[in-house]
């Protein structure tokens, strides 16, 4: 028989618990140091497609720079997430130089392709690397480009497409913007900006179902010439029914067109609306949005409305002239727009409604750099000529 000392099992025991310290230290260690892993991200996209991701993506691509202000309400640093975007002149001036203040990289984003599928190569947007390419407008032509991207290994999402393009504006922005929180790793932002929208559609539609409608003119791009307008196929037609409005280019095939000024006098609207931004300023016409002061957008509003048919509408002499900014109603923050539609079309069923207390609630609550300007004004009908 062997007889163990008890100094000897003293002695191992006190060598295996150095060693079981050591590992579990080892791989504590290991533990820390190791990159956090990620789940795979799945979700079908606008388009009907299953999107997959190894991981939240950190370099976008977009034929929609306006996607900026999408991801400015959810992400802290929306500069640092674009890798290549389409006509960043789309976004509106002002906004882009107090982004540029704070962001100053913005200047260095590369343009990427085109905004529609038509003036886009899939080798443009490939030579900025992005993890993902997203599509914030519905073209069936962007299908083959995105066949294109996956097979060079960039995963490409709709953020518009045929599975909501019969949503009412609620549905079809949250939708939207639920999508990039799932691309970002941004979710819960996302889904917190949805809670604070949907009630405040559906305050506007719960009364507006069953009205009897106006007539409205919706002078989109006011200029030098009345009217372009928004055609059959343009949400910015259907959300003017949903506020309580007809356009009266609701029958106009296609996106947009222009109405004759014949036509105009004989509809005669209940209400007139133009739409403008920056980008007009070149050409006299109405000029409102970041950074505009409130009497300059006015000086301009006066200057389209006082030429040619537009002075001769019962609208415009009676003070049922209204303009806004032409970015804000393609863009995710289209809620001030529909408010102010519905406040326009039907100001007594509305009194309640305050779209610029709405901004300085997503200004306060939302935007990583908030939105500063003259984005919408009513028409002093006293500045036309006597």
């Amino acid at each position: 028989m062997v007889t163990v000392q008890p100094a000897i099992v003293r002695k191992r025991a006190a060598s295996l618990l150095a060693a079981l310290f050591a590992l579990v230290a080892f791989g504590a260690l290991s533990f820390l140091l190791a990159p956090p892993a990620h789940a795979e991200i799945r979700f079908t996209d606008a388009a009907g497609r299953e999107v997959r991701l190894a991981k939240p993506a950190e370099r976008i691509a977009t034929n929609e720079s306006l996607l900026l202000l999408s991801l400015a309400l959810i992400e802290p640093d929306p500069i640092s997430r674009i890798a290549g975007w389409a006509a960043p002149q789309r976004i509106d001036r002002g906004y882009y130089n107090d982004l540029k203040q704070r962001f100053p990289a913005i200047d260095a984003i590369p343009v990427a392709g085109g905004v529609m599928a038509s003036t886009t190569s899939p080798e443009a947007i490939l030579a900025v690397s992005p993890d993902v390419f997203i599509v914030s407008i519905w073209d069936q032509g962007w299908m083959e480009i995105a066949a294109t991207l996956e097979s060079a290994g960039v995963p490409v999402v709709f953020l518009d497409g045929p599975q909501n393009k019969h949503g009412g504006p609620a549905d079809t922005t949250i939708f939207s913007l639920e999508l990039l929180g799932k691309v970002i790793g941004r979710e819960a932002e996302a889904r917190t900006f949805g809670e604070f929208l949907r009630p405040r559609y559906q305050r506007i539609t719960g009364r507006t179902s069953g009205i009897a409608r106006k007539s409205v003119l919706v002078d989109a791009h006011a200029g030098a010439i009345c009217c372009s307008t928004p055609g059959r196929e343009n949400r910015m037609t259907d959300y003017l029914r949903l506020a309580g409005g007809d356009s009266i280019g609701a029958d106009m095939p296609g996106y947009d067109g222009r109405l004759s000024a014949e036509f105009v006098m004989e509809k005669d609207p209940d209400v007139y609306i133009a739409t403008g931004g920056p980008h007009l300023a070149a050409q006299g016409g109405l000029v409102l949005g970041g950074d505009v002061g409130a009497e300059a957008a006015a000086q301009s509003f006066a200057h389209v409305v006082t030429n040619d048919v537009r002075a001769n509408l019962t609208a415009v002499r009676e003070g049922r002239a209204h303009a806004l900014s032409h970015q804000l109603s393609i863009s995710v923050l289209n809620i001030l727009v529909f408010e102010c539609y519905a406040k326009w079309i039907h100001p007594e069923l509305f009194e309640d409604i305050d779209p610029s207390e709405t901004l300085a609630e997503i200004n306060r609550r939302f935007l990583s750099v908030p939105l500063k300007g003259t984005f919408w004004l009513d028409f002093d009908a006293s500045r036309l000529p006597q």
